[in-house]
This record gives C-alpha cells, structure tokens and sequence, in this order.
C-alpha cells in the first residue's frame, strides 16, 4: 500500500482518538459523556476508514474491468 493511502486511512482515526485522550486526561469528559463519546468515536472512526478503502476498492475494481474490456475489444478487432 502506498504511503498516501496509508496517511489518508491511519490519520483520521489518529486525530480523533488523539482528541479524545487528551480531553479524557484533562478530565474535561468524564462519566457517561466520556463513553458516549468514545463511542461516536469509533464509529466515526470505522466509517472513515470504511468509506476510504470502499472507494479505493471500487477504483482498484474499475480499473481492472476496463483493462479487460480493452483487452476484449483489441481480441475481438484481431479476429477480424
């Protein structure tokens, strides 16, 4: 995997649970906020990640549909 993609899945999740340390050490969030938050913090975190590697799945799957499209249609275009 590439350096960019590799920034662009880890840093987010970072971010966000680098906040929730740090507000939780504070002791700014506490009790149930302080779980509530944690939470909303994972599933935040899951979705991004989610939609990230969705939609490289989904370039990495187009791109390997046209090369064999293209490979058809030059197969194909040979016959005749």
């Amino acid at each position: 995997m590439k350096a960019e993609y590799l920034i662009k899945v880890i840093l987010p999740p970072f971010v966000i649970f680098a906040v929730l340390v740090g507000l939780t050490i504070t002791k700014v969030i506490t009790g149930w906020l302080m779980y509530a938050l944690w939470i909303v913090g994972f599933v935040v975190a899951n979705l991004i990640v989610t939609k990230i590697t969705a939609k490289w799945s989904y370039q990495r799957r187009r791109a390997i549909r046209l090369k064999e499209e293209a490979t058809k249609k030059r197969h194909e275009n040979s016959k005749d």
